[in-house]
């Protein structure tokens, strides 16, 4: 069999039509559907066993797993060369499957790839991911390589080097800790297009969260698994380039930051774990990043990185500049009312 099709499913009933939908017109020959219904207590199970089609069977946990068992129960009971992963509020793409699998027939030194997800619902717009086999590599300390939902996975693959999701693993960020772990073993690409449709709502995992507190749960056991040092301190400024401020940004937290990303550059040009120049390039778009952030809360803490960076582009200037005017504005009117 080609191709194994992991969905787990936990209260989604009302997507569930339209991602299954989605999954069974895809035009792949020789794919199953693996359903894992983590101890759902809406009607969506009943929705997946009401499905006429032979490719489709569902499997119930032994408990409430999370996303991280759920989805290993479905990948134990895979037939297919690849694995195949689907959120079942998100809907695939038409030729997706047929295009993934493809691209890892033709490259067999990749162990996952994936795409861009196209947003919809409460949020619109496009989420790119590092295309290139370095791009990715240099990604995993800052984020998802490839996107869960759009990720194929060689079996083989996990199998030979015994790379499972922990059933202890956080419900927010698993794939993350996953690709981490591949990577140590092989490599990662994404194709440079959109392959879901990535739905944005209160259904999320991560809606309602406080993003630095599950990151840093995830950062500190990647920054383990490549032997980084890491404590808390260097935790609170690596939140910085997930845009996960832990404290109000000033003055002294872009000094931390810059010596910190100086810190990550001078460790990796001893022990070479990420590829150059994609860490260093990846490294400065993280300080690039900080610079509309933090202008965003205080044009001054912006002039303070432009002074602080090594490249002073003067464009920046004019934005730092229309901020203070727009600002000035502001209060001008507030001051008239």
């Amino acid at each position: 069999m080609k191709a194994s099709v992991v969905v787990t499913v936990f209260n989604k009933e009302p997507f569930l039509k339209e991602c299954f939908d989605s999954i069974l017109a895809q035009d792949l020959d020789d794919f199953e559907v693996i359903a894992v219904d983590d101890w759902s207590t809406d009607s969506g199970p009943d929705l997946i066993r009401a499905i006429d089609d032979r490719r489709v069977r569902m499997i119930r946990t032994e408990r409430n797993l999370g996303p991280a068992g759920a989805a290993q129960r479905g990948i134990d009971l895979a037939r297919g060369e690849y694995i195949i992963r689907v959120d079942a509020d998100d809907i695939c793409l038409p030729g997706r499957f047929s295009r993934q699998v493809e691209l890892m027939d033709a490259r067999p030194d990749l162990c996952a790839s994936g795409g861009h997800l196209r947003l919809f619902g409460a949020e619109e717009g496009l989420w790119r991911f590092p295309v290139g086999q370095d791009a990715c590599r240099a990604e995993v300390l800052f984020g998802n390589p490839i996107a869960q939902p759009t990720a194929i996975m060689r079996a083989d693959f996990l199998r030979k080097h015994s790379l499972r999701f922990g059933d202890d693993w956080p419900r927010i960020g698993e794939d993350w800790m996953l690709w981490a772990r591949m990577l140590q073993h092989g490599s990662m690409d994404n194709i440079d297009a959109p392959l879901v449709e990535y739905r944005r709502g209160a259904q999320n995992s991560t809606h309602g969260t406080r993003r630095a507190d599950y990151r840093s749960v995830i950062l500190e056991d990647v920054f383990a698994l490549y032997g980084i040092p890491f404590d808390q301190e260097r935790c609170a400024l690596h939140l910085v380039a997930l845009r996960s401020f832990r404290t109000k940004p000033d003055e002294r937290l872009i000094a931390g930051f810059h010596g910190w990303l100086q810190e990550l550059k001078e460790l990796n040009a001893r022990r070479r774990l990420f590829p150059e120049p994609a860490f260093t390039e990846r490294l400065d778009r993280a300080w690039q990043d900080l610079f509309y952030m933090v202008s965003d809360i205080d044009p001054l803490l912006g002039l303070r990185h432009w002074l602080k960076g090594p490249v002073r582009d003067a464009r920046r200037l004019v934005y730092l500049g229309k901020l203070g005017l727009g600002r000035l504005r502001d209060r001008r009117s507030d001051d008239r009312a």
